[in-house]
């Protein structure tokens, strides 16, 4: 049920600037996201931190689209083990992104979104030092920015979990698979039974309260990293870098799957966070997924 953007149109796509800039042959790297429901646009956070990246990069690529309940076997398949756990219980997470990528000479598997990213700064953006930088100021080690950025990728999924729980009621799922999918969500959170029990009603108070400190939490905890009156990338830059990517990410989720979006997108943290996924969208392209659009903007 992939769905694949074959090699050759994926490089075609690539820009001449980026082909020349690493003199690649006719090789892609494979990305391996996760499709839920093949009409709807994409909103996983962590593989859309790695399209952020690959997008910037501008390296060849093609997109395996990979339904919710094969992630597992594919990672096996890969083998390319869990780098996630399960909160309650400990026990392995098998997800996405997984990249494999044949450019450097083999076929390095890298299974983690941030090391996707360090990988990327190492092997490719490091070799044009005066080029665009996921890292500026670091050779692609674990060290200087990259070491402030792994910090600041597990601050910014901490202060958007609480939107996770918000939103993840109302993801698209394909009708044909999507009473097996919900139960593999039930039986991976504790404590629930069913769907429905992930369910926070519109409009109550349970969940307008949930709101107004996902609000005061991005406000406080992130929105002092993105200036007023300057640039729209993390601190007033008008270049982004992957700490935008990790922002960039969770926003993309929120916009496919949070019923309050426009209030977030406009109007929390004075319209910051719409300026910030608007000035990314030039590295928003999605392969694979001919005639798929977001459903809002």
């Amino acid at each position: 049920m992939a769905v694949e953007q074959n090699t050759a149109e994926a490089e075609a796509e690539a820009t001449p600037a980026s082909r020349n800039r690493f003199n690649m042959s006719e090789s892609a790297i494979t990305f391996y996201d996760i499709i839920l429901h093949p009409k709807a646009y994409p909103s996983a956070p962590n593989p859309w931190k790695t399209r952020y990246a690959l997008n910037f990069a501008g390296v060849p690529y093609r997109t395996e689209w990979v339904p919710f309940l094969q992630v597992g076997p594919t990672r096996k398949a890969l083998n390319v083990p869990p780098v996630r756990k399960h909160f309650h219980d400990g026990s392995d997470f098998p997800t996405l992104p997984v990249i494999k990528d044949p450019l450097s000479g083999e076929d390095v598997l890298v299974g983690d979104s941030f090391d996707i990213a360090v990988h990327l700064q190492r092997t490719y953006l490091s070799k044009n030092p005066d080029g665009p930088q996921l890292f500026p100021g670091s050779a692609g080690d674990d060290l200087g920015s990259v070491a402030l950025t792994r910090a600041w990728n597990l601050f910014v999924d901490e202060a958007f979990q609480i939107g996770a729980i918000l939103g993840g009621y109302w993801m698209e799922f394909d009708p044909e698979t999507a009473e097996a999918d919900k139960a593999e969500f039930v039986r991976r959170a504790p404590g629930k039974t069913s769907w429905e029990e992930f369910k926070i009603p519109i409009g109550s108070e349970a969940r307008n309260s949930m709101l107004k400190t996902f609000e005061s939490g991005l406000d406080s905890k992130l929105s002092p990293c993105y200036p007023d009156g300057e640039g729209p990338f993390m601190g007033g830059r008008t270049t982004p870098m992957y700490a935008d990517f990790i922002v960039g990410g969770w926003l993309q989720f929120m916009r496919g799957c949070l019923p309050e979006w426009e209030d977030l997108r406009n109007m929390w943290s004075g319209g910051k966070w719409g300026r910030l996924f608007d000035a990314l969208e030039e590295w928003t392209k999605v392969d694979g997924r001919e005639g798929v659009v977001p459903s809002r903007r």
